[in-house]
């Protein structure tokens, strides 16, 4: 069964900007972690407060190891959706189809993501809000203190709770 573990919300860092707002995000991105024997990131595009919601069918998934799936999640943002060049030129040089839409990357680094291209993504990834939601059995939980390492980010991890007895293990 595939499974919605995790959450990013990317948009605009408007934080400077706006004086007396609440603190939210104005997402332009949503990105959800789908669990099964594969994790994968779904990333849509578009600003998810237009009148005309973006379409699933136009959405880009990556294919993801098991470990480092919160840094892999911006990576892809990276890009896919904020196109940072220096990343795009990391990946292209791995990536022989060209193709940045949809990736596996277990394919493409057997050995796991180098960490040469999550470095490049936490140096150029600029100007954005990132709202990470992780569930309590997320996979994700292992990387969630990652997201601190991302100072050109506003950057928030929010970890869920879970209430019902009968779903926590004994």
């Amino acid at each position: 069964m595939r499974e919605t573990t995790a959450e990013i919300w990317i948009g605009p860092d408007q934080s400077a900007d706006w004086a007396g707002t609440q603190g939210g995000i104005n997402a332009s991105h949503l990105m959800l972690l789908r669990e099964n024997s594969r994790p994968s990131w779904l990333l849509l595009p578009g600003n998810l407060y237009d009148s005309q919601p973006p379409q699933l069918n136009s959405s880009t998934v990556w294919t993801a190891g098991p470990t480092n799936l919160i840094q892999t999640g911006l990576l892809m943002f990276a890009a896919v959706g904020a196109r940072v060049p220096e990343v795009i030129t990391f990946l292209m040089g791995h990536e022989r189809s060209r193709n940045l839409e949809n990736l596996d990357l277990e394919r493409l680094f057997p050995g796991g993501v180098p960490e040469e291209a999550h470095q490049l993504c936490r140096e150029n990834l600029r100007g954005w809000h990132v709202v990470v939601s992780v569930g309590a059995r997320s996979t994700a939980l292992v990387d969630k203190d990652s997201v601190a390492a991302y100072r050109y980010l506003t950057t928030e991890l929010r970890e869920t709770t879970v209430l019902n007895r009968a779903l926590r293990p004994e």
